[in-house]
């Protein structure tokens, strides 16, 4: 979909409802990604007992629930996302952990109602590049945390799913061309020299990145899970369903007919502390 010619807010109520729908795969087996980059993005970001950490753009809780268990009773931890569906599973998954200290509530990546200076720890990942103005949600994040605390940014890298990510966007451009983005959102800052320049526009010392590869077994149906489970269906709730049906066969007899039976996904962690 072309950013060009369509309203940023028809394109953030879109993004909404496709999250929102998203909900009923995000937790699935071949979304397990969610999870385990969650739990490292807590380990790096050094999240210790007692802390106040903000996780933007939190999902169903990948993030906000080992934050949760590491900063332990003394600490708090505020989760944000614009998805009530997901929010909705991120409190049950609390709850059924029995963590009290943790809360889910409604908010904008790109108008974050909070103190400046509040947090320790500020998490946002795989949402940052979904922001029309990348600098400007990057300032939000940056603004929220206090002296001496951490932001940690964790994104996608040059490899996303391939090789079945292209497939099945060339299977969405032979249905719907004006779907298929010229540049992924998330090839802004897919590179490390990139991802270090909008800390530095935020006004962040230059981060600290670890890159990751990660290489998962894959069948046709299990990576149209992860389609469904994530922001790759956006292009899907714009179409007929007879439309989608031809996509979805398109993306199989492809993957078949070439022997995809792995994915690769590279992933950027990357965190600035906020001198005293």
């Amino acid at each position: 979909m072309s950013e060009s010619r369509v309203d940023p807010a028809i394109i953030k109520a879109a993004l909404r409802a496709t999250y929102d729908a998203a909900a009923d795969h995000f937790d699935a087996a071949p979304l397990s990604f969610w999870e385990h980059s969650g739990r490292r993005t807590v380990e790096l970001a050094g999240v210790e007992p007692g802390a106040s950490v903000l996780d933007v753009c939190c999902g169903t809780g990948a993030a906000t629930l080992p934050a949760a268990a590491c900063v332990g009773p003394t600490g708090h931890v505020c989760a944000v996302d614009f998805a009530s569906r997901l929010l909705h599973l991120g409190r049950a998954k609390a709850a059924e952990r029995g963590l009290r200290n943790v809360e889910f509530v409604a908010g904008d990546l790109t108008a974050l109602d909070v103190p400046d200076g509040s947090f320790d720890v500020v998490i946002c990942a795989f949402a940052v590049f979904l922001a029309p103005d990348l600098d400007a949600a990057m300032a939000g994040l940056w603004r929220a945390v206090r002296p001496g605390g951490t932001l940690a940014i964790t994104t996608w890298g040059v490899r996303l799913f391939e090789p079945a990510n292209s497939l099945y966007w060339d299977a969405v451009e032979a249905e719907r061309p004006d779907l298929r983005p010229a540049s992924p959102a998330q090839a802004r800052i897919a590179r490390p020299e990139d991802l270090s320049r909008v800390f530095a526009e935020a006004g962040a010392p230059a981060p600290d990145i670890l890159s990751e590869t990660m290489i998962q077994p894959i069948a046709p149906e299990a990576f149209w899970t992860i389609v469904l489970g994530s922001g790759h269906r956006l292009p899907l709730d714009w179409m007929s369903g007879e439309a989608v049906a031809r996509v979805r066969a398109g993306v199989f007899d492809r993957m078949r007919r070439e022997r995809v039976t792995t994915i690769t996904s590279d992933v950027l962690y990357a965190r600035a502390r906020r001198p005293r």
